[in-house]
């Protein structure tokens, strides 16, 4: 995990939660999930500008991922224990910088900021050893 100097401030609040809750944070980048976003936002994103919905970060923990929306009273959070994670799956190999997130029969396209974030993000969920089945399924 990156350093406390590099936590986000927003995500403080959030990462002391987990950790009350016996969640080590392992990796966190900031994504999207596209169903929350505007085809502009998502076009912006995948420029790599700075898109409105910055403050979002993917968190992995020893036990779960949870995807961040900080705010300004409260954090938004969703949670998918690892356990229950099926596979990932590249859309356009990258082109795009989105992963689809396999949950059983249910999926969630995550669009990375940065195309790297998201293959360190593969990268962790497969060194994390209860995402071990989860396999590369282009399209």
């Amino acid at each position: 995990m990156a350093g406390p100097e590099e936590v986000p401030k927003a995500l403080r609040r959030t990462f002391d939660k987990l950790a009350s809750g016996g969640e080590e944070v392992l990796f966190f980048v900031p994504a999207l999930l596209e169903r929350y976003c505007s085809q502009q936002t998502l076009a912006m994103a995948r420029l790599g500008n700075a898109v409105p919905h910055s403050a979002s970060h993917l968190v992995i923990t020893d036990k779960n991922l949870h995807f961040i929306r900080t705010g300004i009273v409260w954090d938004r959070v969703q949670t998918i224990p690892l356990e229950k994670i099926t596979g990932l799956e590249y859309v356009d190999e990258f082109h795009t910088n989105t992963i689809k997130l396999l949950v059983g029969e249910l999926s969630e396209r995550i669009v990375f900021l940065d195309d790297l974030d998201g293959i360190r993000f593969y990268k962790r969920l497969k060194q994390n050893e209860t995402a071990i089945d989860i396999g590369i399924k282009p399209q």
